[in-house]
């Protein structure tokens, strides 16, 4: 069975978000985490927002924590001391700094279709590591409660914050779990050797490349035994970076998971992988090309171009399989398959072949 993108794409646009406040507009809903929850499909949907454009001007929005309130601002385009970069972050006198400030906002729906979308952010910035946005959760299901890793932006780096909620109306931020510069932080659901696992993707430099890691931890809180597993390919579809996708599956044949990669021109895909139940940091196998790219004008045009990036995926009792994920970094959208068909694509057997629209 090939990946199927929904009929319906794009599910989520920034035209159905309604922005935080009069002087701003949604520039992004993408990347969101996706769990079950009282018998509705959940997802954690990375809003982006910026400030209503003006002529001759570049604006940002910084959540400032010495006052606790979000300001607005802009530079003027010929100024010298700046430097554009992408549609994600420009530079001015040597800082990086976002186009948008990201918050996660929940949004439900009984049919994966049809999204009902809260007035309000359930995770903003509020803290001092969180100065440039809240983006991309994932969330794993353990032991009865929700946990959520996340990144967060600011003038400090680039962080990993962990929370957790009992409802997804009221939620405690737990602080950095993953330190500068690491992101793309996913749980295993359950304990595996009487410790939690997760992945998490160190930044690359200079001296190597952005791998996707394994840490195990007793509480969630203090991570340890960091090993590789998953390493850039050269001269492929994953030859510039790897990074995890969303909560890993248990399957008979190992855990399943569905990761992201770009290649040498910066063309995201998504792959899948499989890892050992009992040791999760050994890597199995893993897709020689990708299950999904970017195809459709949603995912080849937007604020970052070419690009499918997932942090969610939904699968039910019958093995059907929901991949959802970030458009151009712009929209999000949803491609439907099934645990089986991943795992023979991350075995490579020739029943699955790799989506092309």
């Amino acid at each position: 069975m090939r990946v199927e993108r929904f009929e319906a794409n794009p599910l989520i646009r920034p035209q159905d978000i309604a922005p935080t406040r009069p002087d701003v507009e949604v520039l992004c809903t993408i990347n969101p985490g996706a769990v079950w929850h009282d018998g509705q499909a959940l997802l954690l949907v990375r809003v982006g927002q910026r400030p209503i454009p003006t002529a001759n001007y570049i604006s940002t929005l910084v959540y400032d924590h010495h006052c606790g309130e979000t300001v607005v601002r802009r530079l003027r385009l010929d100024d010298p001391d700046l430097t554009t970069k992408d549609g994600r972050a420009f530079i001015y006198r040597g800082k990086t700094l976002l186009t948008s400030l990201s918050h996660l906002r929940v949004a439900r729906s009984s049919d994966l279709v049809h999204w009902r979308i809260d007035d309000a952010p359930a995770i903003a910035p509020t803290t001092e590591w969180e100065t440039y946005g809240c983006e991309d959760a994932r969330i794993a299901a353990i032991d009865g409660r929700y946990w959520i890793t996340y990144t967060a932006a600011s003038h400090l780096g680039i962080n990993v914050m962990l929370a957790v909620t009992d409802d997804f109306a009221a939620f405690e931020k737990l602080g950095i779990v993953a330190t500068t510069f690491n992101k793309d932080v996913c749980l295993l659901p359950e304990k595996v050797r009487g410790r939690y696992v997760c992945r998490h993707r160190p930044f690359r430099t200079e001296f190597n490349d952005a791998c996707i890691w394994t840490a195990f931890s007793p509480d969630l809180l203090c991570w340890g035994d960091h090993s590789v597993l998953h390493r850039p390919s050269p001269g492929t579809w994953e030859s510039e970076r790897v990074g995890a996708g969303g909560t890993p599956i248990r399957t008979d044949a190992g855990w399943l998971e569905i990761y992201h990669a770009s290649d040498a021109n910066g063309r995201y895909g998504l792959g899948a992988m499989l890892s050992d139940l009992d040791h999760p940091e050994r890597l199995l196998t893993r897709s020689a090309r990708p299950v999904l790219e970017p195809v459709e004008p949603y995912e080849r045009n937007g604020v970052f171009s070419e690009c499918v990036f997932s942090n969610g995926v939904l699968a039910n009792d019958a093995g059907d399989l929901v991949i959802f994920y970030g458009g151009a970094d712009t929209v999000t959208a949803a491609a439907r398959t099934t645990v089986d068909a991943m795992v023979a694509a991350a075995r490579n057997e020739a029943q699955t072949r790799p989506d092309k629209g």
